[in-house]
């Protein structure tokens, strides 16, 4: 029996709405029925097919919604997914999860009283070279890890007042280191300790240097940064290296994310026995491979495998860890702490 399509709303129409926009369009199984922005003429052109709403309260309230799209600034995600948990919706909440831990609780909580799915955006997980590799640890084929390196760099944000203002956004702590946290919570698990390091102004931590320990003695680095010169192009990347081989993946795009069809990107395996190698990934767009796995939940039904959304509140846990350590300078003991144990 054919299933009817899901019918999808996304609130907040910035940049990241509508790269989600452009991926549903993509997905047979979706159909955008009605979006939020504050600039409703604005948004009216780039999203002529359905309703355009003046708020994500109204959104939420738009008839005959099955699932939506929580695409607005970090300090609402809160107050959205709860929302939408109680009138019945299925949500899709971007990244940085939450501020603070406590708020992702109540979020996750929120979700399993009403019985919804909820998943939150954790692009590397759909990123096919950051999956590829996250498969090799898996399967041994790097042998015993012994450590990662990663990195992600970039220039100030310069697309929104809300974000200049760390107490709405969380800055490049939560919101660039969050990525590699995730990765490596998702390799990894949950570290031992970890020590974050972080300079800015007036300040904010804007350039900042995480240490991670886990529980086999392996060790890991993140370096996150808005402080790179206008020139600098958006850079990631991550270097992982085993007993019995290493791998690293850069990217480097002129244009952020948005130029990912265009970028520069390398993937290298380099083996004891034999000589260095390109790895082949299959190319896949993971906004859109990101959006179809949260569909097939919503039409299963069933909570993520891939992006599981307790991972995404113990991922929290350890960005508050991380702030704690960078404004009071001390290491934390994950096992032992109360940011830990909650």
């Amino acid at each position: 029996m054919k299933q009817r399509k899901i019918r999808l709303g996304i609130a907040g129409m910035g940049y990241v709405g509508r790269v989600h926009l452009e991926a549903a369009r993509k997905i047979p199984a979706i159909e955008v029925v009605a979006v939020a922005s504050r600039n409703v003429e604005r948004t009216r052109q780039v999203f002529p097919e359905g309703a355009v709403l003046p708020s994500w309260e109204d959104l939420l309230a738009y008839a005959s919604l099955d699932a939506v799209i929580i695409a607005l600034p970090t300090f609402l995600h809160e107050a959205a997914v709860v929302e939408a948990a109680r009138g019945g919706l299925h949500a899709l909440c971007e990244k940085p999860m939450a501020l603070t831990a406590d708020s992702a609780q109540r979020m996750l909580q929120a979700a399993r009283s009403a019985g919804v799915v909820f998943m939150v955006a954790q692009l590397l997980r759909f990123w096919p070279q950051y999956a590829a590799v996250q498969k090799m640890v898996t399967k041994g084929e790097l042998g015993r890890l012994h450590s990662i390196a990663a990195h992600r760099l970039a220039k100030p944000p310069e697309w929104s007042a809300w974000f200049q203002d760390h107490n709405q956004s969380g800055g490049c702590l939560l919101d660039l280191q969050v990525h590699d946290l995730d990765f490596l919570f998702w390799v990894l698990g949950m570290p031992r300790s970890l020590q974050t390091f972080a300079v800015g102004r007036g300040g904010s931590m804007e350039h900042i240097h995480t240490v991670l320990s886990f529980a086999e003695d392996q060790i890991a680095t993140i370096e996150a940064s808005y402080l790179m010169p206008a020139s600098w192009p958006f850079s990631c990347g991550i270097r992982l290296v085993g007993a019995e081989a290493a791998f690293e993946y850069r990217f480097v795009s002129q244009e952020d994310i948005a130029g990912r069809a265009e970028s520069a990107q390398s993937a290298m395996w380099f083996p004891n026995a034999g000589p260095p190698q390109a790895l082949n990934v299959p190319p896949q767009d993971m906004f859109v491979a990101q959006l179809q796995h949260f569909v097939d939940c919503v039409q299963d039904p069933a909570q993520p495998l891939i992006a599981p959304p307790q991972q995404s509140y113990e991922v929290m846990k350890l960005l508050d860890a991380s702030r704690w350590s960078a404004r009071s300078g001390q290491p934390v003991l994950l096992e032992t702490s109360p940011l830990y144990g909650k």
